[in-house]
């Protein structure tokens, strides 16, 4: 997997070197590069910077590239880029400060730091927008923006974000982040930043508040947090119990993650089993199954899913396409085992 990422990353630096050498622009190009050393380099050039969040090389990410090569952000020669691949685990921390999982997501910051638009995907309104935010014209700095966690019409949403992020480097730098951190959780409670508040608290010898901030993040446990957040609750199990050892707990295994189905009938259904194995050493309950669709059926959902170690269950589920041309659908498996969510993926070709 690691060696995967490291391929994509390759493919996108090459793309962005060829853009840097060939445009007249000399746009400043980094790759995953520690964001406190690009605020110092925007600092010091006097330049803005954006920081540019893929997690693939899909066509979306192509299709940006393709965007800047052609010149479609108008002060390319005053901006810093840093490209950042957010399916590496040292850059997740990206996604969960902003609350979403897109496929693109350009940060726009000022020379001094602060952040002024946060713009997804790679369409010319979407490159529209950065152009826009870098006049200070911020009528669309959110385009395509919707994080997971809500915050008031009201609230300036770039500025919250902006005192998070100041709170994450500053707790990396080993400050004390106390009072600016509840100034943001006054106004929205969300993962990320409970668990900055986590973590200073425990920091610094406030061990029922640390506890406290751990219980309440666990508390975010719907499918889209998650598939986001879940590396933070298993950190944060060890502040609630010192003696939490993961190894005790229960694993989830499937056996097959992607299902084929081909020369498919619209509406004709297709039955299929999917094998459970608990790898761990407690028992495994499977909490939820989310089948995400109609054209998926689970054959018996009254069936309870509980799981002995070392033991396998077999569950038998329906597909029935409902339009033609390529599906792909998912599957979610929430569970109380140690890797909480697991999914498949339904691919079919319907005639």
């Amino acid at each position: 997997m690691y060696y995967l990422n490291f391929i994509k990353v390759f493919f996108i630096s090459v793309i962005f070197f060829a853009i840097a050498s060939c445009n007249n622009k000399n746009a400043e190009i980094h790759y995953n590069e520690d964001i406190e050393n690009i605020i110092r380099l925007a600092h010091d050039r006097k330049k803005s910077f954006c920081i540019v969040l893929f997690n693939d090389s899909s066509s979306i990410s192509s299709s940006y590239l393709e965007k800047l090569e052609e010149g479609t952000l108008t002060r390319l020669s005053d901006l810093i880029f840093n490209i950042i691949n957010v399916a590496l685990p040292e850059n997740k921390w990206y996604t969960q400060w902003l609350g979403v999982e897109n496929h693109v997501v350009t940060c726009v910051f000022s020379s001094s730091g602060i952040l002024l638009a946060t713009i997804t995907g790679a369409s010319s309104y979407s490159f529209n927008c950065i152009n826009k935010s870098l006049e200070d014209d911020l009528s669309c700095n959110e385009f395509g923006y919707s994080p997971l966690f809500n915050i008031a019409d009201n609230i300036n949403k770039m500025d919250i974000l902006s005192k998070i992020l100041n709170c994450k480097i500053e707790i990396d730098q080993g400050q004390d982040i106390g009072t600016e951190i509840d100034k943001t959780l006054d106004v929205v409670q969300y993962p990320y930043n409970l668990y900055l508040k986590c973590l200073n608290s425990q920091k610094h010898g406030k061990k029922e508040e640390a506890i406290y901030r751990a219980k309440q993040l666990l508390t975010f446990d719907d499918i889209p947090y998650l598939k986001i957040y879940s590396d933070l609750y298993d950190q944060v199990k060890h502040i609630i119990d010192p003696t939490y050892d993961p190894d005790n707990g229960a694993i989830l295994s499937i056996d097959e993650k992607n299902i084929y189905f081909n020369h498919c009938i619209i509406n004709q259904s297709k039955h299929f089993k999917i094998k459970l194995t608990n790898e761990g050493n407690s028992m495994l309950k499977i909490e939820n199954i989310d089948i995400g669709c109609s054209c998926v059926k689970l054959k018996d959902p009254s069936m309870t899913y509980f799981i002995n170690p070392g033991d396998s269950m077999i569950i038998s589920l329906e597909f029935t396409p409902d339009k033609i041309g390529e599906l792909e659908r998912e599957i979610f498996f929430v569970s109380n085992a140690n890797n909480r969510l697991e999914s498949i993926k339904i691919k079919a070709l319907v005639e």
